[in-house]
């Protein structure tokens, strides 16, 4: 079943979790201590129920200001109600911003997250975007980013600067 969750053993005999993929088909790779912006990634970059409102958002989306998400997986970027009805490419990917700074999450923090088939910008909880975690469907090394405007947005030993191509985002580094 899409979605679902069931536990794993770690090393040291601790207790993971592991997440059934979007197709329902098999269990992803056990997550072990992992963040919750890992843990989104494993479910595909996305949050799977809704999200509270913290403010009144001004996403930047292309030339257009969207209020709850960004589509950018296709030139020119489009708005959507829902992160999740955003189209994808016929492989499934996707680009997808529900944040495009901190001023969008409130005590939060927005989180650029490389996911098995999407990447996108959520929030998530300051101290959970951060460490690494091995991609799902790559099998790399990959690490969420505190989405930033200005060196100010990051802890003291990072800078902002740009994500590359991911249209338009800066990240600390």
């Amino acid at each position: 079943m899409p979605g679902q969750q069931v536990a794993c053993a770690c090393p040291a005999g601790a207790q993971g979790t592991q997440v059934c993929d979007e197709e329902g088909a098999r269990f992803l790779p056990c997550v072990c201590d992992a963040p919750v912006a890992a843990q989104t990634a494993a479910r595909g970059g996305e949050p799977k129920g809704p999200r509270p409102v913290v403010a009144k958002k001004q996403i930047r989306c292309g030339t257009n200001l969207c209020d709850a998400a960004c589509c950018a997986t296709f030139e020119p970027a489009s708005c959507a109600q829902d992160g999740r009805s955003c189209p994808r490419t016929a492989n499934g990917e996707g680009v997808i911003f529900e944040c495009d700074g901190p001023e969008d999450c409130g005590a939060d923090a927005c989180c650029l997250i490389p996911g098995d088939r999407t990447i996108a910008a959520v929030c998530v909880p300051k101290g959970e975007c951060a460490g690494t975690f091995t991609h799902p469907r790559l099998g790399t090394t990959v690490a969420p980013r505190v989405v930033c405007h200005a060196n100010q947005d990051c802890a003291l030993s990072e800078i902002c600067s740009s994500a590359g191509a991911v249209a338009g985002i800066s990240v600390c580094k």
